[in-house]
């Protein structure tokens, strides 16, 4: 009996300690994780805003122009982003690729590039840079009856936090919009600054 009460009574040993802490470790990193998956959910998001581009623009781009909101809310997780829109959807009608995004604030620069992405349909969001003004403008694929439609914008973003070089890793979002005002709007165009940033 007494043999059994020292064994109680013994300190843990150190292995078991280590042992211990290896199994609680990712716990702990996997609670710090969810708020960064959370945070990133609405990275870039419609706002409704749309105009009609004039039908007789020297332009490729006679569709639409559509605005978009983008946050990249202060570290973490994502650092500086590039983000690649991937897809836009008009009505069910997608953009084939004629697609074009512009940053009316002026372009920025990120601690890492991607030049294997199409550069007119990426753009760089700094650490910490809030309400950022993206301008998407389509071709005229997606031109048409766009009564009360449907607007779908799929997009990437790559995290900088690894170095200069282009990520290899990214995350897959997407972002939709039901304009009841949909173009052609009837009238001058409301997004400030469609015009004069017009590609």
């Amino acid at each position: 009996m007494s043999h059994n009460h020292g064994a109680d009574s013994a300190p843990p040993s150190r292995r078991s300690v280590v042992k211990g802490a290896a199994w609680a470790v990712p716990a702990v990193v996997v609670a710090g994780a969810a708020p960064t998956v959370a945070a990133s959910a609405g990275f870039l998001t419609l706002n409704g805003n749309a105009c009609k581009l004039p039908g007789n623009s020297q332009s490729t781009f006679k569709g639409y122009v559509f605005e978009a909101i983008s946050n990249n809310v202060t570290g973490p997780l994502p650092r500086d982003a590039i983000v690649e829109i991937t897809s836009i959807t008009v009505a069910g009608s997608p953009d084939l690729g004629a697609y074009k995004v512009v940053l009316p604030g002026g372009n920025t620069s990120c601690t890492c590039s991607c030049p294997s992405l199409n550069a007119s349909h990426v753009y760089c969001s700094p650490d910490g840079a809030l309400n950022q003004r993206v301008l998407i403008y389509t071709s005229a694929d997606v031109t048409g009856n766009s009564a009360n439609s449907t607007v779908t914008i799929s997009y990437r973003i790559y995290d900088c936090a690894g170095g200069s070089a282009c990520p290899s890793t990214f995350i897959s979002q997407t972002s939709q919009a039901s304009l009841g005002g949909t173009p052609p709007v009837q009238g001058p165009c409301t997004i400030v600054g469609a015009q004069q940033f017009q590609p």
